[in-house]
């Protein structure tokens, strides 16, 4: 069986939280939308947030169905959310709604994953805590062909102890701001949760708000975490 927690917070009150977070029993993905300017032409009227939201859910959906394997599901759930917009939106906008993902799913005795760009799977393997991301492969938008990209692969259950799925705004303190590592990370959120983990990046944010330490294009960006402990 596995458990989650998680927690999400918002980057900036200036926008919504483009990130997302679904879970069911024995599955859970996290997508991080893909931030443009707020008065950039998207093509689309439902936004981004409505856009992650529904494809976040729909793919949780497919996931469930253990007869076909994540990448398979991504592409499914790409073509519901396309269909979604009932034909209001210009999804060939070179601008429209797109987002990351990284999923993780019980199935039998393996832990089937899938990751697509920049967002982080942490996965601790008999206490070997491996990180995986996808980082320079297309994201998810509007053209199911792009599942194809996605890292996935499957880890026997046994050998599974935790896993982890991040956003980039809540991988800052390891691969961005150097204050953790890995299995550090993975030790935060056991040992205190989510909250606590996205609370220490932000404090980091805090202590060097102009950028100058730690150079990056947001002060604050949107953060998400979900813990995974298999019980």
């Amino acid at each position: 069986m596995m458990r989650v927690t998680w927690a999400t917070d918002q980057g900036s009150p200036a926008r919504p939280n483009e990130d997302f977070v679904a879970t069911a029993l024995g599955a859970a993905v996290v997508l991080d939308g893909m931030s443009i300017p707020m008065d950039l032409e998207t093509g689309c009227v439902h936004g981004r947030p409505w856009y992650v939201g529904r494809l976040a859910t729909r793919l949780l959906a497919a996931l469930l169905d253990h007869g076909q394997d994540p990448a398979a599901a991504l592409a499914q759930a790409i073509t519901e959310t396309a269909a979604a917009h009932g034909g209001r939106c210009d999804l060939a906008h070179p601008w429209t709604p797109a987002t990351t993902v990284v999923a993780l799913r019980v199935r039998d005795e393996v832990a089937d994953y899938l990751v697509l760009s920049d967002s982080t799977l942490l996965l601790d393997q008999g206490g070997e805590v491996t990180a995986l991301t996808a980082e320079g492969s297309g994201f998810a938008a509007a053209d199911p062909r792009v599942a194809g990209q996605a890292l996935t692969g499957s880890a026997p259950l046994r050998d599974v102890r935790r896993a982890a799925l991040l956003t980039d705004g809540a991988t800052r303190l390891a691969d961005r701001f150097g204050l953790a590592d890995w299995p550090g990370t993975l030790a935060t959120l056991a040992e205190r949760g989510p909250v606590a983990l996205i609370e220490q990046v932000r404090e980091a944010e805090r202590s060097d708000p102009h950028g100058q330490r730690w150079p990056r294009n947001k002060r604050h960006d949107d953060a998400t975490a979900a813990y995974c402990e298999f019980v």
